[in-house]
């Protein structure tokens, strides 16, 4: 298959053994942190700053659990991590009470405010492969999960 077909193959859906591990992995540490049988997922964000002489890039990785809590009220959680498992932070536990979810009409992509994020926001963007950037995502591919975050999302937060 050669090293294009590797590159690709995430992109086609077929996922690589690594990714089925750490997809695997995502679900037990999401449940073994918060206790909870949520769908799970991984969501990314790219932040630009401008340096003296050069641009820099930050990348996130949040495993994302998200579903309904036992008082019947929609709860997205979020738990920073470290793309190679290095580290794992406490998790954000954004309630349909305490939250605002918007989508954009641009993209898709569906917004999460909440004031314990870092801008107090987060564009729910799904990892779907990894391609190139390795280093700064983790390797995951949920490239068929945005439709069920986006029925979530629509039935739970914006109520449609």
């Amino acid at each position: 298959m050669g090293l294009f077909g590797n590159i690709f193959k995430p992109l086609q859906g077929k996922l690589t053994a690594k990714q089925e591990e750490n997809m695997k992995k995502v679900a037990e540490v999401f449940k073994e942190k918060t206790g909870k049988d949520y769908q799970t997922a991984v969501v990314w964000k790219m932040t630009t700053k401008k340096k003296l002489t050069r641009t820099v890039h930050t990348y996130y990785n949040w495993l994302m659990g998200y579903g309904i809590d036992d008082n019947n009220i929609p709860e997205i959680v979020l738990i920073p991590v470290d793309p190679k498992w290095d580290w794992i932070d406490e998790p954000i536990y954004c309630k349909k009470t305490n939250s605002e979810m918007t989508q954009d009409k641009k993209t898709s992509l569906f917004i999460l405010k909440n004031d314990q994020l870092e801008d107090s926001k987060i564009d729910l963007q799904l990892i779907s492969s990894v391609a190139m950037m390795e280093n700064y995502l983790m390797d995951v591919n949920y490239m068929f999960d945005y439709e069920k975050l986006s029925e979530y999302c629509m039935k739970y937060w914006m109520g449609k």
